[in-house]
């Protein structure tokens, strides 16, 4: 992902679904996918979450999607042998220490984005 802040990356190529423990030619296409996704995940994630947000954990003042973009961190990105996704972020103190995930189908689409942990 190009980042101001690195990610960690997590690369999956178990034995049992892979030959010889090898990154797939799917998993190589979904790093490639997410080079340039960052700022794309992020409006993803803040579109989604947005409403519960504002809802379930904001303690006086309600946030617009562009400002829970830029408060979320870098984190990490999974990415599996069927080049399925999922990028990680940081709260940015606004989850009480809860992660933002944003899962990414294997085609490159957003599956979903939750609050994680």
């Amino acid at each position: 992902m190009s980042s101001e802040t690195p990610f960690g990356l997590l690369v999956f190529a178990r034995g049992s679904r892979t030959h010889d423990r090898a990154i797939t030619p799917e998993a190589r296409a979904a790093v490639a996918r997410l080079r340039t996704r960052e700022p794309s995940c992020r409006r993803y994630a803040a579109d989604q979450l947005m409403q519960i947000y504002n809802e379930e954990w904001s303690e006086e003042d309600t946030l617009e999607s562009p400002e829970l973009a830029r408060q979320l961190l870098a984190g990490s990105i999974e990415v599996h042998e069927t080049g399925y996704a999922e990028v990680h972020f940081g709260d940015g103190g606004l989850l009480s220490g809860h992660s933002v995930g944003v899962r990414i189908h294997p085609d490159g689409t957003f599956q979903e984005a939750v609050v994680e942990g």
